[in-house]
């Protein structure tokens, strides 16, 4: 993985997907950091440092969606994702509630529809070939 040299020269959206992505990337390694420190014991500050992540990632994948010339079902579908990491992430700011379990339900809602649809594409295949080889799967 390459992280972008510059967005000098995009629109400014562009900029702004490129900060969420880089603050998600730094908000793992703070995790990852406060995690070894307190011994990969759970806390509740454990569920408030890895919110960060899922939020900004889930709003640069919005942001990379909206701003880039895709179909539009494949628009669509980038966005519901991006939605279902910003409601990842927002439900463990929260205290357990109704609101926090519809959060929830809409993400593992959306985290399967989108993989279902992935592998019934697969599935559907007339030739499953595996794309990485020449030879059949």
């Amino acid at each position: 993985m390459t992280i972008p040299r510059t967005t000098a020269g995009y629109p400014p959206i562009y900029t702004l997907s490129t900060l969420c992505f880089l603050v998600a990337l730094l908000g793992v390694v703070i995790l990852v950091g406060s995690d070894i420190a307190h011994g990969y014991r759970f806390s509740s500050s454990h569920l408030h440092l890895d919110s960060l992540p899922l939020i900004m990632i889930g709003l640069s994948y919005i942001i990379l969606h909206i701003s880039t010339h895709h179909r539009r079902v494949d628009q669509v579908k980038g966005v519901f994702l991006g939605l279902a990491f910003l409601l990842w992430g927002g439900e463990n700011l929260l205290p357990m509630s109704r609101l926090v379990t519809l959060m929830d339900e809409g993400a593992v809602t959306i985290f399967v529809v989108d993989l279902s649809i992935i592998i019934w594409g697969h599935l559907n295949r007339p030739d499953p070939v595996d794309e990485n080889s020449s030879r059949p799967a």
